[in-house]
């Protein structure tokens, strides 16, 4: 009870200390809630439809539901593995929506005790890290989503050369994220440089 008691005195010394436009600017992070509610509903629905797919798929395997890309071929395996391949993607996008909703929060909701405590995978300690995470997220869905492309491309039509735009976009982004995100070298300083 005395640490909720400090904690409220040392919010209002500093309430106190700060300007009245400063005190309502620090007000709008709560804008951000709405990101953070957004991106909720959005990894539950990403999951469902993940399962929907799964459920789908062992219905396919099973023979219990029958559509027109399992009749061409002669088993239901392939139609399986596209829609668990789907499935996957599904509850990668999902946990990619949890994650950015954790980032939001902890980054804007949250005081710096409360994500003390909170589990090693849900602390974001910048905005840069949590672009980052996202850009490495996003290089894996596209693979999995080209995978996926090529499956079904290898049922119907076969591969064609534009198959190649997707993997260049794949290898574009992990040479930015690479780029952006690698720390620069230091030029030596002047006592290695008389070392040398």
């Amino acid at each position: 009870m005395s640490k909720l008691t400090d904690n409220v005195q040392q919010a209002s010394r500093l309430t106190r200390k700060l300007p009245r436009t400063t005190q309502l600017l620090g007000l709008t992070r709560w804008f951000s809630i709405v990101t953070v509610l957004s991106s909720l509903i959005g990894a539950l629905l990403m999951f469902l439809i993940g399962a929907a797919n799964t459920g789908e798929a062992v219905l396919r395997y099973f023979g219990l539901q029958v559509d027109a890309v399992s009749t061409a071929t002669s088993s239901p395996r392939p139609a399986a593995n596209l829609l668990l391949l789907e499935s996957l993607d599904n509850g990668l996008t999902g946990l990619t929506f949890l994650y950015f909703a954790y980032g939001i929060y902890a980054l804007f909701l949250t005081n710096s005790e409360t994500m003390a405590e909170a589990p090693r995978w849900l602390k974001v300690e910048n905005i840069a890290a949590l672009k980052k995470t996202l850009l490495e997220v996003v290089a894996v869905l596209l693979a999995v989503m080209f995978v996926r492309v090529l499956a079904e491309k290898m049922l119907t039509d076969g591969p064609r050369w534009e198959m190649l735009i997707m993997p260049a976009g794949i290898v574009a982004i992990a040479i930015s994220s690479r780029l952006m995100f690698s720390q620069p070298s230091q030029p030596p300083t002047m006592l290695e440089r008389s070392q040398n």
